[in-house]
Formats: C-alpha cells, sequence, structure tokens
C-alpha cells in the first residue's frame, strides 16, 4: 500500500520514528481538490476535501509499499481524529494510487482553523514543542 503524508510526516525524525521505516522508496506529490489548514488549538494540520470546482492542491510525499506494522503504527499515530481514505496523488511520473488521513468531512469545519499550516511555520513555530509532547510523554 502507498500513502500519502503532507504535515508532521513530511518530517524525516517524525517519519522515523512513527513508521520506523526509514528507508522506504518516495517521492514528491501532490493532491489536487484537498486544502491544508492547522488544527484548531495545535500545531498540527488537517486536510479536507473541497468541492470540485474549487482549484486548490496539497504538496506532500507519498511513500511506496508500507509495510503492514508500518502501516498499523500509521494508525494509531493518525488514531480516530483522522479517516484513512483511497485517493489518486500527482506524481513527476503520473497518477499513483495511495490513501491519506484527512479530516471527515463531517467533522471538517469543527476541526479545522482558518489558518493554513506550512511545514516552514510548523518547523519553526511548532516541531519541538510536538516533538515533547507526541514522543517523549
Amino acid at each position: 500500500m502507498n500513502v500519502f503524508v503532507y504535515g508532521t510526516l513530511l518530517v524525516p525524525r517524525i517519519w522515523e520514528l512513527v513508521t520506523e521505516c526509514p528507508d522506504l522508496d518516495s517521492t514528491e506529490a501532490f493532491l489536487k481538490g484537498h486544502s491544508i489548514w492547522t488544527v484548531k488549538g495545535a500545531t498540527f494540520p488537517a486536510i479536507r476535501e473541497e468541492s470540485p470546482s474549487h482549484e486548490s492542491l496539497v504538496r506532500g510525499r507519498v511513500y511506496f509499499d508500507i509495510p503492514a506494522p508500518a502501516l498499523q503504527r500509521l494508525d494509531l499515530y493518525e488514531d480516530s481524529f483522522y479517516e484513512r481514505v483511497p485517493i489518486k496523488v500527482h506524481t513527476k511520473g503520473g497518477i499513483v494510487d495511495a490513501d491519506v488521513y484527512r479530516a471527515p468531512q463531517e467533522k471538517a469545519d469543527a476541526i479545522v482553523s482558518e489558518n493554513p499550516w506550512s511545514l516552514e511555520w510548523f518547523e519553526m513555530n511548532g516541531l519541538e514543542d510536538f516533538l515533547r509532547n507526541v514522543f517523549d510523554h
């Protein structure tokens, strides 16, 4: 199974801590028809599906052939806050089938803030606290 990641899992240290698979094959990718926002009261993001007429995209990575134990660890990391759904992502090599963790449509308005999320902002403003809160507790 392939997985498209777009948020905290783009940080190599977090990917490795969660999956225990530092050397999986991956490539840059983007997901059309979705937007990325900061979760209310948090520094991590959620993506939400937009209407087909909304020209938005989320940049990230697609990891290929995720081993079952790593996928189980990803499911635990993302927990029931997100839903894992099949999608199609765009890469330089073409369109790829993958799963993504996103805010459930029926809960998206309650979960996401009006603040866009970026990896650069997270690395400067939230990464160290996130690592302490999630992995050093």
